[in-house]
């Protein structure tokens, strides 16, 4: 695609500190990318089926989707043309291969100016001078709000799996919940044994390169356990309550409830719709769908004394 001149230079003047954006005409709006163009013409195209959106709100707040991760900032525009981002905060979702998630959350802090032609919206930026486009969405009404971001346009499952998966960043962050190198290590040694002791020994067949794909891999899902176990450790030891079994391990279900309350109770988050918010909620009031440790078992007693690296 041919861009306008003015698109090709990104502006390397000094701004001013944020500043609100409620008089900019990009304030209320909403954008889904289109592309990403390099100086080098090189073009980055969405991968099918996966969503790029830019939510500028009124507020001087921004909520990003990529792909399948999301991200919160601010925004301001100082002048016409002119456009900067905050720090956008983004959840540390593991994107399928090929996902331009980083590429396109990378390129918010470089931002520095804009122009919207035949109603796209394009952004260009002042590190290699990159050219993102935009096309306009016509908005629709949230469904849910989530420390102070719009949710729009989601079912029952994604909206219980975006709601935990940021209430649950933020109180591991909080906590200082962090999977370290030696349990990771320790845990995928396990699994390793536990493989070889099946005579599952596929990986041989693979190449170097395929090998340490494989092996990345596993350093993420081991490393997403072991932080999931000790938030639910964490919250059993705050909120106490019945556990139940789960396939990725036992589930502090009435903990889960005490926090989401206290959640809501302090605004993190709320549902406005009432049929997601039944949905919402069902998985943790409905006992009949769930399979509960009985209370002074071993298996209760031991939900959480053992970590499953040491196993």
């Amino acid at each position: 695609m041919r861009y306008p001149t003015i698109l090709l230079i990104a502006l390397l003047c000094g701004a001013s500190p944020l500043a609100l954006a409620e008089s900019s005409p990009l304030a209320g709006t909403t954008w889904a990318l289109v592309e990403i163009q390099s100086m080098d013409d090189q073009v980055y195209v969405p991968e099918e089926g996966a969503e790029y959106s830019l939510e500028l709100r009124d507020d001087g707040m921004v909520a990003i989707r990529a792909d399948c991760q999301l991200g919160t900032g601010t925004w301001a525009s100082d002048a016409p043309g002119q456009l900067r981002f905050g720090a956008i905060a983004t959840t540390r979702a593991l994107c399928p291969p090929g996902s331009l998630s980083e590429r396109y959350l990378a390129q918010f802090q470089w931002v520095r100016s804009y122009v919207i032609e035949d109603e796209h919206l394009f952004l260009a930026t002042m590190a290699d001078g990159s050219i993102i486009e935009l096309a306009p969405v016509a908005t629709s009404v949230p469904v849910a709000t989530l420390f102070g971001e719009a949710l729009r346009d989601v079912d029952a499952t994604q909206l219980q799996e975006i709601i935990l998966g940021r209430l649950f960043e933020h109180y591991a962050d909080e906590q200082g919940i962090v999977a370290e190198p030696d349990e990771i290590a320790a845990l995928l040694e396990r699994l390793r044994a536990g493989r070889a002791a099946a005579g599952l020994d596929a990986e041989t067949a693979l190449s170097p390169e395929e090998r340490e794909q494989l092996a990345v891999m596993q350093r993420d899902m081991a490393r997403a356990l072991i932080r999931h176990w000790k938030i639910n450790r964490a919250l059993h030891q705050e909120y106490g309550g019945r556990i139940i079994y789960q396939q990725l391990g036992p589930e502090p279900l009435d903990a889960y409830r005490a926090f989401l309350d206290a959640q809501q109770a302090a605004g993190a988050f709320s549902i406005h719709d009432p049929a997601l918010s039944e949905a919402f909620w069902r998985y943790f009031t409905d006992e009949s769908i769930h399979d509960f440790m009985a209370p002074g078992s071993d298996d209760e007693t031991q939900a959480f004394a053992v970590p499953p690296w040491e196993r």
